[in-house]
C-alpha cells in the first residue's frame, strides 16, 4: 500500500511540475529595450506593437498599433510608471474607430501617443494594453515602452514577487520532495522531511508577505471577472499555510496520523492554489 501511495504521489507531482514548466505563464515575460518597446504578451488573437519614440524638449511621441475584435487601446492607469506622465489623447480606453484611431479598418487601430513626464527620474516604463472591450472580456495583449536608461535589475525585488514562480514553486518542490522521502523511508528521512517541509512553510509565509506588501489593496478587492480564480487561490493558499503549521506541530509532537493528514491537506491546497494562480489576470497585480 505504501509503495502504491508513493508511486501515485510521485506521478501526480511530476505531472503538475511538467505542466508548469511546459505551459506555465504566471505572468507574461517583460522585455526591456532602450527607448523602445519591450516584448509583449498576448492572448486570444490580440496583438500590439509600437514605433520608436520621437523625443522633443519636453515630451515623447510614438505610435501604438493593435489588432483584435471589440478592440481598445489603453495606457493602463496605475501600471508601471503610467501615473508619472500626462498622457494624450487619454489614459482611458481608446476605442476602435473613435476619433483617436488613425486606422479606418475594423479590428485594427493606430493611436498616436504624446506623453510628458510629470516627475524627474532616470528611467520610466509605460505599460499599454490592447484588448477586448466587451464586458467581462479578459483577452488582451500588452507592451512595455522604456523611456530613458533601462531600469537596473533588482534581483531581490524579482525574487520576492508574489506573481512570479520563484518562491511558490520552490516551496512546492521542497514540500513535495520532503513528502516523497518520508514515504520512501520514514525512519531514515524524517529529519530531512522536517527541514524541507519547514523551509517550504517559511518560504510560503514570505511569499504571502510579498503579496500583502507589493499588491495594492484595491487589487485584492477588484478581482471581477476573475473572482472564481482569485478567491479560491487565496483560500487554498491560506488553508495550506494553516494546515502546514499544524502538520509541523503534530510532527514535533510525534503525532504521526494527524501530521500525515494535515501534511496532505497542505500539499493539495498549495498545488491547487498554485495552478489557480495561472488563471489570474496579471494586469490586476
Amino acid at each position: 500500500m505504501k509503495k502504491k501511495t508513493l508511486i501515485l504521489f510521485i506521478a501526480i507531482v511530476s505531472l503538475l511540475a511538467i505542466s508548469v514548466l511546459l505551459f506555465g505563464t504566471a505572468t507574461p515575460n517583460y522585455g526591456d529595450t532602450h527607448e523602445n518597446a519591450g516584448c509583449h504578451g498576448s492572448s486570444g488573437g490580440y496583438s500590439i506593437s509600437s514605433t520608436a519614440l520621437v523625443k522633443t524638449d519636453t515630451y515623447f511621441v510614438f505610435n501604438v498599433t493593435a489588432s483584435g475584435f471589440n478592440l481598445f487601446i489603453q495606457a493602463y492607469p496605475d501600471a508601471e510608471n503610467n501615473n508619472d506622465f500626462n498622457i494624450l489623447p487619454s489614459n482611458n480606453k481608446i476605442l476602435d474607430d473613435s476619433g483617436d484611431d488613425f486606422d479606418l479598418n475594423p479590428n485594427a487601430m493606430i493611436v498616436v501617443f504624446n506623453v510628458t513626464p510629470t516627475v524627474e527620474r532616470g528611467s520610466y516604463t509605460l505599460f499599454i494594453i490592447a484588448g477586448d472591450d466587451v464586458i467581462g472580456g479578459q483577452e488582451f495583449a500588452y507592451i512595455e515602452i522604456i523611456i530613458g536608461s533601462p531600469p537596473p535589475i533588482d534581483l531581490l525585488s524579482i525574487i520576492f514577487n508574489h506573481s512570479k514562480l520563484y518562491l511558490g514553486l520552490t516551496a512546492l518542490l521542497l514540500v513535495s520532495l520532503g513528502t516523497v522521502l518520508v514515504l520512501v523511508n520514514e525512519n531514515k528521512f524524517v529529519k530531512v522531511h522536517g527541514i524541507l517541509a519547514g523551509s517550504s512553510w517559511i518560504l510560503t509565509v514570505v511569499n504571502l508577505g510579498s503579496a500583502i506588501v507589493r499588491i495594492p489593496i484595491e487589487s485584492w478587492i477588484n478581482v471581477v471577472p476573475q473572482i472564481y480564480y482569485h478567491i479560491p487561490h487565496m483560500i487554498l493558499g491560506s488553508l495550506g499555510l494553516i494546515s502546514g503549521l499544524f502538520s509541523m506541530l503534530f510532527g514535533i509532537a510525534a503525532e504521526r496520523k494527524p501530521a500525515l493528514i494535515t501534511g496532505y491537506i497542505t500539499i493539495v491546497s498549495w498545488w491547487a492554489a498554485f495552478i489557480l494562480g495561472y488563471f489570474i489576470n496579471p494586469i490586476l497585480l
